[in-house]
């Protein structure tokens, strides 16, 4: 699963944006439609709920041909600007399906806590 899809690719509502920045996870699951179907204002979905759907692999922009570049530039960029990650992982629906943490491991969920996608 990818944990930032865009709304038409969408399956899991996996949180919504606080006013911080950061994701507050939904646990468990819920569909991508209850987000979708929240959505009242002109604003686009993706700017205030995170959801996640089906790796398109490469059919995505940042699919390397073997990994997610995107998985691999936030953990990275969350490294240099914040440090250790946190010890404690934040509950998420989709962990063990997870393409980011597949591929990085504790460290991407860290980073995941901070992505806002905002598909104008």
């Amino acid at each position: 699963m990818c944990p930032s899809t865009p709304a038409g690719n969408a399956t899991v509502f996996l949180g919504m944006i606080t006013p911080a920045g950061r994701v507050a996870y939904v646990t468990p699951a819920l569909p991508a439609e209850v987000a979708v179907a929240a959505a009242t204002s002109d604003a686009p979905v993706e700017a205030r709920y995170r959801l996640a759907g089906p790796c398109v692999t490469s059919q995505c922009g940042f699919w390397t041909g073997d990994h997610c570049g995107l998985g691999e530039r936030l953990v990275a960029s969350y490294a240099q600007t914040v440090g250790e990650p946190e010890v404690e992982l934040p509950r998420c629906a989709i962990r063990r399906t997870c393409r980011w943490f597949a591929e990085q491991g504790p460290a991407a969920c860290a980073a995941c806590a901070h992505v806002v996608t905002d598909a104008r």
